[in-house]
């Protein structure tokens, strides 16, 4: 059962181990990263946790496929030819890491006015220090695109299950060295 996924592009794909680093991070939730890594002891990379297609759609992945991209109040923007990103969808059966509950990640994503201080209830909302893996797994079959995992780091060949946006990406990933790579489309 294929359990943690982690969306990223094909040009940082590599055939090896990839590690958490700020300057791979979105600029936007520095911030928010570095609290995190104070508060687990590492800088992070996301799996989303789940089974269903709801639970992946957490990375992103279904995204690439997106022709617009924003609406005005006098323009409508849309992606053209050639710049729709080509991403990858890596899923693995087990990753160690520390659960966190996405639905309370907002917190953290909104105390930037507080520096990123977060009280202690609040800490307990996101990592529920008390709760076992089977309760966190529990949590996600009642409410799908409600966890997430963070580690420091992933062995890319490990995973179980890989879907690629067109046959041109599994042929290159292919010849990396992946196996168990499939073209697979996630509905928006």
């Amino acid at each position: 059962m294929l359990l943690y996924h982690h969306c990223r592009s094909l040009n940082s794909v590599i055939y090896g181990e990839i590690r958490a680093s700020p300057k791979h991070g979105d600029e936007y939730f520095k911030d928010a990263y570095l609290w995190l890594k104070k508060e687990v002891g590492f800088y992070p990379i996301f799996l989303a946790v789940g089974t269903s297609d709801e639970d992946i759609q957490m990375t992103g992945y279904q995204g690439q496929w997106r022709k617009l991209l924003s609406t005005g109040p006098n323009e409508e923007k849309y992606r053209k030819k050639g710049e729709f990103p080509n991403d990858v969808l890596f899923s693995f059966e087990n990753i160690k890491g520390v659960f966190m509950d996405y639905e309370y990640w907002h917190l953290v994503l909104n105390a930037s006015h507080r520096n990123y201080h977060l009280t202690n209830y609040e800490n307990r909302l996101i990592f529920k220090p008390s709760w076992s893996k089977s309760r966190w797994l529990s949590k996600v079959k009642q409410n799908p695109h409600s966890v997430q995992l963070v580690t420091s780091k992933l062995y890319l060949p490990n995973a179980n299950m890989i879907w690629v946006r067109n046959k041109q990406t599994e042929r290159l990933i292919k010849s990396m060295g992946f196996k168990n790579t499939r073209v697979r489309r996630l509905l928006l």
